[in-house]
């Protein structure tokens, strides 16, 4: 077997994790470190076993006939049955080449032998010939995910990171844990009300030399167009015809092509680079890499990249172009800050540009001030060719920094609508109305729909601002269909213009995942939100925030408890950090709803009917129902379906029946019924709940639970049981009260509404190794416990499960897929 595991991957650890596991099942474990093959003597990664074995004599000797003696006699002794020996090699892409012929010798004769290693083009031939031939079987580690990574950081810095401080560490470590142990090494950690900062002390090549990019050995041409590539952060293909030593770079897989543009495959690879050049030689390296745009006819991002590097060589283009240039979404917020440092101050683009990024960066105060200014600016000058675009963009900002950032939607609503006071054409205040919707919905203000734009009247920047809106409201309260449509039309229009607000596209994607959601569609939805959390999270993206809220709210309605917690904190952070979108006191209200559901006592949130933000009422008031009963989760649903969040609607009044089994409740429930695919589900079980159908409820739960709704599907189980009790069918409440238990345990849901019957997370180890017919006393060497404390656990599980036995046992966790 190989193991393959990229370089800082944690292969050394993958080869200790193979080991300890073979070595509780009682494989005897020869471990041997390939790294010892770059010393230059033969056989030297095997030297403990050869001398372990009364063969040493063959190492590093001149007599080929010692060397033969190891070919030949150490194979037979390791494949011995009688041995039980398992060889396991670390970095086995280092092995000098006699140790890579014993390996194929060891495989040849039937020895068991796992090999670890990063490079498979490294390993012998005759093992590359094997994987390709199925003979050598071939697994690959994929890299950590970024919930793993942040775990780690936790572990080494004794508390979460903030959202930029993760971003960062993600964004450089591209999933392998020992890059991100080594660069944590070189972080100064500042505990913040937000999380943990890390302040960066930027670790040189010699540290991150095994594996990354160190300048200095570079042959000077092939550093030369690093340099400049690393100035650039991109540049168009044809750069490697015109600048010696790219190919080179490319080749060996320090650059990639992607759409037509050259940058650096690895994040940390540019770091090092620009930490070895000096400011005057990057100014050079500036002005080379702006020759080769100069040379290529570019589009606007190209345009905007010309002009950013313009800048940097000391020579900055016109003021047209600069603002141009910063509007580009291609650029990243720093790059666009370097900008707008360049651009002049009494252009009205300039200080609404400015203000966009101060409110995204925090900065309230001077972002006020700067968007006034642009106001002021734009009144002065009605006749510029750009004033309609901008009073647009002006609307969407106002509304972004007293709604989103202040957390005041009515002053939003207040401030855009002042706006259409302005003496402009109705193409202009069309764009405004539409983007006011949605500061008005967050104002709770009812009876709100997008307003009808011909699309003959505006450009594509208003037609991406009308679909927006379009698929939030039809993804929270009409149909998936109808949401699908405005998100496509949406992404067409996007195509068109580089004008609208960067955030259009994250805002359409999270329209789409809402419209799987209710429309049951939950593992496309997960899958959706699951990548674009992760790309969010490696790039250091502004819209983390909204994905780890929309993932968090997914794992609260699903029952998965212990995620929504973990993702809500970090959703808190996140958009504290970035919030274009207003869900920052959303997050901090769910984080309140799953602590009341997880049992935690002593909360006192807001009045929900006190709450502007109908999402922000729904989680306060089930905070509430826990202390006071479902009626107040009542009032808010129904709120809710009057104020275009339906489908949240009909969750919250399923909830608020799970907590009361109210026939009225579930009526309600049944006439929602036609909502789509989740409230259709909802309906069928209370239907079946009213009526006493246990058989019925039961194929609910197996419906819920395939969609993935298994918190609901446990409570079904468990009501299922209830009424196979009360008609005196008890073998068929045992068992559903068993698969309900096993379905709680498995998928860590806790017991909410009802105390059901949990199994701990060590219970569930215990349980499933002794159903595997592993006996007590490995199960206790696995888990470094005692058979005693393995029986005590044992005994637990099955009088839980209702079972008398491991044969038992088996069956009934073999009836649940998890």
């Amino acid at each position: 077997m190989v193991i393959r595991v990229a370089r800082g991957g944690g292969r050394t650890h993958t080869a200790r994790l193979v080991a300890e596991a073979l070595r509780a099942a009682g494989r005897v474990i020869v471990e041997v470190l390939g790294a010892d093959g770059t010393t230059g003597l033969p056989l030297a990664p095997f030297a403990p076993v050869l001398s372990s074995y009364q063969l040493d004599g063959a190492v590093g000797a001149a007599d080929p006939s010692l060397a033969l003696l190891a070919y030949t006699r150490l194979p037979r002794l390791l494949a011995d049955p009688q041995a039980a020996a398992c060889v396991v090699v670390d970095d086995a892409d280092d092995l000098d080449s006699a140790s890579g012929v014993l390996v194929s010798h060891l495989a040849r004769a039937g020895a068991s032998v796992v090999l670890v290693a990063a490079d498979l083009v490294s390993l012998p031939r005759a093992i590359r010939d094997g994987i390709a031939d199925g003979r050598w079987e071939l697994i690959e580690v994929a890299p950590a995910s970024p919930d793993e990574i942040l775990a780690l950081a936790t572990a080494r810095v004794g508390g979460e990171l903030s959202a930029g401080a993760a971003a960062s560490l993600l964004a450089r470590c591209e999933g392998r844990p020992a890059v991100a142990v080594a660069l944590l090494e070189y972080a100064v950690p500042e505990p913040t009300p937000g999380g943990v900062e890390l302040r960066w002390t930027q670790p040189g090549a010699a540290e991150l030399g095994r594996w990354f990019l160190d300048p200095a050995l570079l042959a000077p041409d092939v550093r030369r167009a690093a340099e400049v590539v690393a100035v650039a952060g991109d540049v168009p293909a044809d750069a490697v015809r015109q600048v010696g030593g790219m190919d080179r770079l490319l080749s060996d897989g320090v650059l990639r092509e992607d759409a037509g543009m050259i940058g650096f495959a690895r994040h940390l690879d540019r770091d090092l680079v620009l930490a070895a050049t000096p400011p005057s030689l990057g100014r050079l390296r500036a002005a080379e890499a702006l020759s080769v745009f100069s040379a290529v006819s570019g589009d606007d991002s190209g345009r905007a990249r010309s002009a950013l590097l313009a800048v940097r060589a000391g020579s900055p283009p016109p003021a047209g172009a600069i603002l141009a240039a910063a509007q580009q979404p291609a650029l990243t917020t720093p790059e666009r800050a370097e900008l707008l440092a360049a651009a002049p101050n009494d252009f009205a683009a300039t200080q609404l540009l400015r203000g966009a990024e101060a409110s995204a960066a925090g900065q309230l105060e001077a972002a006020g001030a700067c968007l006034d200014r642009a106001r002021a600016l734009l009144a002065g000058d009605r006749t510029r060719p750009d004033h309609d675009d901008l009073l647009v963009r002006l609307a969407h900002e106002l509304g972004v920094l007293h709604a989103v950032r202040h957390g005041d939607a009515a002053v939003a609503v207040a401030a855009v609508t002042s706006l259409l006071s302005e003496p402009v054409g109705s193409r202009t205040k069309d764009l405004i109305a539409t983007g006011l919707v949605k500061w008005r919905l967050m104002a709770g203000e009812t009876d709100v729909a997008a307003p009808d734009v011909d699309a003959a009247d505006v450009d594509a920047a208003g037609a991406v601002g009308a679909a927006v809106i379009g698929a939030m409201i039809a993804s929270l309260d009409g149909s998936r269909s109808a949401a699908e449509q405005e998100v496509a039309a949406g992404f067409r229009a996007l195509a068109r213009t580089t004008v609208a607000p960067a955030s259009s596209g994250h805002l359409l994607e999270l329209s789409r995942f809402l419209a799987l959601v209710f429309d049951g569609e939950l593992a496309r939805a997960q899958e959706l939100s699951t990548s674009r959390r992760d790309a969010a999270a490696r790039a250091a993206g502004y819209e983390l925030g909204m994905w780890e809220y929309a993932a968090a709210e997914l794992a609260l309605h699903t029952g998965r408890l212990d995620d929504a917690a973990v993702l809500g904190g970090r959703a808190v952070r996140h958009l504290a950090w970035h919030d274009f979108t207003g869900l920052r006191t959303t997050a901090e209200a769910l984080v309140l709803a799953v602590a009341a559901r997880r049992g935690q006592t002593g909360l006192e949130p807001p009045d929900p009917a006190d709450e502007p933000d109908v999402k922000v009422a729904l989680h306060l008031a089930r905070v509430a129902a826990t202390r006071s009963g479902p009626d107040v989760l009542v009032v808010a649903a129904r709120r809710a379906l009057a104020e275009s969040h339906g489908h949240l609607g009909v969750l919250a009044l399923d909830e608020a029946w799970m907590m009361c089994r109210s026939p009225g409740l579930a009526d309600e429930l049944l006439e929602l019924g036609g909502r789509g695919g989740v409230a259709r589900l909802l309906a069928t079980r209370a239907s079946a709940q009213v009526d006493g159908s246990a058989q019925r409820l039961s194929a609910a739960a197996v419906a819920l639970e395939e969609t993935g709704l298994v918190g609901r599907a446990a409570d079904s189980w468990e009501q299922a049981a209830r009424l196979h009790q009360e008609s005196g069918r008890h073998d068929a409440a045992v068992r559903d009260r068993r698969t309900a238990a096993v379905l709680r345990s498995v998928h860590l849901l806790g017991s909410w509404p009802e105390s059901g019957v949990l199994l701990s997370r060590r219970e569930i180890e215990i349980a499933h190794l002794a159903a595997q017919r592993v006996r007590s006393k490995e199960i206790g060497e696995q888990l470094g416990l005692s058979v005693r404390t393995v029986d005590n656990h044992l005994a637990k599980v099955y009088r839980k499960l209702g079972v008398s036995g491991r044969t038992e046992l088996r069956s009934a966790l073999e009836e649940q897929p998890g």
